[in-house]
Parts: C-alpha cells; sequence; structure tokens
C-alpha cells in the first residue's frame, strides 16, 4: 500500500502565515500558540530545550481548543506493516484515509541539505504540512494531538503526538507505482523548482524561497494524472542561504 502525506496570520508570530483551508488554519492556530513566548528557535533548527517547550505548549493547545485524540480513535484501524521513522502510519477504510501519528514527544525529522537529520519542532512540523498542502495541492488532514508513552531516554510521562491523516494515491501500474527521475524532474521544474546542488535530493524555488528536501523516486506516486508527491519536506527557510 502506499499512501501520501495541511496556518492563521497572528500579529508577531513567527510562525504565521501559510494556507487558507479549515485544515490547515486550525494547524496554523497551533503553531501560533506553540511558537508564542520565544522570538528564535521556533523553526527548522530549534534545540532540544526549545522542543520541550513547544511539546508542553501542544498540549496545552490541544486542551483548550478540544484537539485531543484519545486512544479509541485508532482502535480498529489496520495498522501498516511500513510504518516509517517518522510515524506509525494506519488505515482508515470509511473515507480511504491513511492516518499518521508522530511517535510520542517526536515531530518528525528536519534533514539538512547534505541529509544529516536533525530532530524536527511542532512548529516545524504543522509548518512543514502546512506548506507542502499549499505547495503541491495535498490534501493534509490536522486531526488533533494524542499522547503516549516516549522511548526516548529521560523522557516521563506522557508525552504529545501529532495525527495527520492523508487520502490514498492509486498507481496506474501497481508494479511500477513510483515515477522516474525524469518524470520528478519535470513534475518540479513545472512548479517553478530547480535542483539544489550538493543537497539531500534537494530542490529550490529562488521566487519564494521554498525548499524541498527528500524528493526520492520513492517519495512519489505516479497516478494516471501524474507524479504526486508524499513524505517531502517543505520548508520556508532557505538552505541555500543558510
Amino acid at each position: 500500500m502506499h499512501h501520501i502525506y495541511n496556518m492563521a496570520d497572528e500579529k508577531d508570530n513567527p510562525c504565521a502565515g501559510m494556507a487558507e483551508t479549515p485544515d490547515a488554519s486550525r494547524a496554523a492556530t497551533a503553531a501560533a500558540y506553540v511558537c508564542r513566548g520565544s522570538g528564535h528557535g521556533t523553526g527548522q533548527h530549534a534545540g532540544t530545550a526549545e522542543i520541550d517547550r513547544q511539546a508542553q505548549r501542544l498540549s496545552e493547545w490541544a486542551k483548550i481548543s478540544g484537539a485531543v485524540v484519545f486512544p479509541d480513535y485508532f482502535t480498529g484501524l489496520e495498522r501498516i506493516s511500513t510504518t516509517t521513522a517518522e510515524h506509525e502510519v494506519f488505515f482508515r477504510p470509511a473515507d480511504d484515509r491513511y492516518i499518521k501519528r508522530t511517535y510520542p514527544g517526536t515531530f518528525g525529522v528536519t534533514p539538512e541539505t547534505k541529509g544529516r537529520q536533525k530532530a524536527a519542532s511542532p512548529a516545524f512540523y504543522l509548518q512543514r504540512i502546512s506548506a507542502f498542502n499549499r505547495i503541491f495541492d495535498g490534501d493534509i488532514k490536522f486531526e488533533g494531538v494524542t499522547h503516549g508513552k516516549s522511548l526516548i531516554l529521560g523522557q516521563h510521562g506522557d508525552q504529545p503526538s501529532i495525527v495527520i491523516s492523508q487520502g490514498a494515491i492509486r498507481p496506474a501500474d501497481v508494479r511500477n507505482p513510483h515515477p522516474n527521475e525524469t518524470q520528478i524532474a519535470d513534475f518540479m521544474r513545472a512548479l517553478g523548482f530547480e535542483p539544489l546542488p550538493g543537497s539531500y535530493y534537494g530542490w529550490e524555488r529562488a521566487a519564494d524561497g521554498v525548499c524541498v528536501l527528500d524528493a526520492r523516486l520513492d517519495n512519489f506516486i505516479l497516478s494516471k494524472d501524474g507524479p504526486v508527491p508524499i513524505d517531502l519536506v517543505v520548508s520556508i527557510d532557505n538552505p541555500a542561504s543558510a
């Protein structure tokens, strides 16, 4: 099986301002809340202390906003064996969507241009999925926040996870579900991107400084309508100038 992978403006909010759909707006509200109180380190390059602070704020926001996802939400869902390094993945047949939850206390990773991975902050994760939806016309839905026991040493008690969902993508040919490099290059260039030299499968768009990393063959599905991106890391930070 294959799957694919959604902020409101707020004054002085370093995390604000990406998309317009209801789910993206909800993600924006959450991002604004977790960022509040810190004027730096809120994005791609946040340190451990800032990630922990944001995680606590994320839990607070979920309770205040009625966005807590309880354990019975996952009851009866098929757990996909191809669970990733960033998420546990489930399938919900009722609406043909894949459900992804980050591991408790973690919020994905941020590959740098050379491929080295760092722990991502909640704010960056929310920015990342919002940017993905905007750039690639994606349908990621921010389902809410759940809690569980972390496997990270030093983390105690229940820790938050972000829960998202994505519609299933049907490959045109199940025997060859992924596009080739030429098809990916044509797809990315049609959106104004050019390869980012020396990066980890990276592309950047000079017009607005958007950077896409991890654009490997298996992070796309070749549907009957052409390549559909999955699991790409989209950032508004421009690593070419970092």
